[in-house]
């Protein structure tokens, strides 16, 4: 077993409550930790035996690019299940950070984590 971690990835999306937030999609940034047995592109080295980084990172901005929605729980829940299902992993950590509206909220941060 391993884990690949990829962090803020930078999508699109329309999500909020705010009548702003539903005409114009905003930036998140998402961050993933998928585990899963690489044992066997361990001994090849061959991509096709592991996870294509490139597939995932396209995965997730196909999902967010789709996406019309309300809250950050929903979307990343909905993702993570995604991903997890189409890349066979043993689990997943999915991070969605707003930066938009941080410095209104007089926050350092907006962000949901789930893990299935």
């Amino acid at each position: 077993m391993g884990k690949i971690k990829l962090e803020e990835i930078e999508v699109m999306v329309r999500i909020g409550l705010l009548e702003e937030e539903l005409y114009a999609p905003q930036d998140l940034l998402v961050s993933l930790e998928l585990e899963y047995d690489f044992s066997l592109i361990a001994l090849t080295d061959e991509i096709g035996d592991g996870m294509d980084y490139r597939e995932l990172v396209d995965r997730v901005r196909k999902f967010s690019k789709s996406y019309d929605g309300k809250s950050l729980e929903r979307y990343a829940h909905l993702m993570a299940s995604d991903i997890k299902s189409h890349f066979s992993a043993k689990s997943i950590s999915l991070t969605v950070d707003k930066p938009r509206y941080v410095k209104k909220l007089g926050l350092r941060k907006i962000q949901v984590n789930v893990e299935i």
